[in-house]
């Protein structure tokens, strides 16, 4: 079996289709689910470079490096915390809020397409062994 070989075609498909639609609205590759994130998590918490390291697997430098840029494109701004000034929330602008909804449109059209035909019991299973491929990795590290 050749389950590497298999993910790693789907993500090459999706971030292909992810990458024409968001061209549209000047975001491209992983910034758009990024800021996505911020959009959604912000409304219920702070965010921290440290959460998105964690959601997206990313080292400290990459989580850098695509942070200054969507700092870069008046997308989102970093402020010391209220309560430990050593920590950064990031906060997006108004330039983010007025893409939000193509950005999130986007990635519902394409979760759509990678489920159709798909079962909800297909896809809890999908979740769970995928999971557990994650965590078997993360051993590994």
């Amino acid at each position: 079996m050749e389950t590497g070989k298999m993910i790693n075609r789907i993500s090459n498909r999706l971030r292909r289709r992810s990458k024409k639609a968001q061209e549209t609205i000047g975001i491209t590759g992983a910034k758009g689910n990024i800021l996505d994130y911020i959009l959604v998590e912000s409304e219920k918490h702070n965010v921290y470079q440290k959460a998105i390291e964690k959601e997206f697997g990313l080292r400290p430098s990459t989580a850098t490096e695509v942070l200054k840029s969507l700092e870069d494109a008046g997308l989102i701004v970093r402020i010391p915390d209220e309560t430990d000034g050593r920590f950064k929330k990031i906060v997006f602008t108004q330039k983010a809020e007025e893409i939000r909804s193509a950005l999130r449109e986007e990635i519902e059209e394409s979760e759509e397409i990678l489920l159709r035909g798909i079962s909800p019991e297909e896809q809890e299973c999908f979740m769970r062994i995928t999971a557990k491929m994650l965590e078997n990795l993360e051993e590994e590290d």
